[in-house]
């Protein structure tokens, strides 16, 4: 797979351009969504969450992908959909930090917690 993505972030500030209410009703919409996870994966750059293969959860991954393009540009985000109808798995990937932001986020705590 090509690192040309995180070559591009890099040049990208890790910055959410979302005010603090924003990024409050951000959180609002997409809990639901991510109470899905069954899992999530450390990657070299980033995390791997894993959700069933539930059909009603890609189109809510998808424009989870476009909302967080939007305000945080930094991000690679990968979507893969299992053949057989197996889990779905969203990549979240970028330069230096974006771990710490990703591992930050309400909904990555407890299940980063639980694997430990």
């Amino acid at each position: 797979m090509s690192t040309v993505p995180n070559e591009v972030a890099r040049d990208l500030a890790l910055v959410c351009t979302l005010t603090d209410d924003e990024k409050a009703a951000r959180r609002d919409d997409m809990d639901p969504l991510f109470a899905h996870v069954e899992r999530i994966e450390e990657l070299a750059d980033g995390y791997a969450v894993r959700f069933p293969g539930d059909e009603t959860l890609l189109p809510r991954l998808a424009e989870f992908i476009r909302a967080e393009r939007d305000c945080c540009q930094f991000f690679t985000f990968e979507l893969v959909a299992a053949p057989g109808l197996g889990p779905i798995w969203l990549r979240l990937r970028g330069p230096d930090g974006v771990k710490t932001i990703v591992a930050g986020w309400s909904w990555v705590a407890p299940h980063l917690a639980a694997q430990v």
